[in-house]
């Protein structure tokens, strides 16, 4: 599997933060389902990751309408 380009990516996220948290995430999750098979690789884990964003599988949020956190 060929990775997707930079430039798709970036185009799907707000910012390169947001997509690698994205993939990260994603990566991870896949990777917990996975793990127990014999042909697991990480980087397998992450190329389908970002396959699934640049696909719009995985929706990225942008979390700009939060409202602040109250400090104490």
């Amino acid at each position: 599997m060929i990775p997707p380009s930079a430039k798709d990516l970036m185009s799907i996220g707000q910012s390169k933060y947001a997509v690698v948290v994205a993939a990260a995430q994603r990566a991870r999750t896949l990777s917990e389902k996975k793990k127990n098979d014999e042909n697991y690789r990480l980087s397998g884990m992450i190329s389908e990751a970002l396959d699934e964003i640049l696909n719009h599988k995985v929706i990225i949020e942008n979390r700009t309408d939060m409202p602040p956190r109250e400090e104490d």
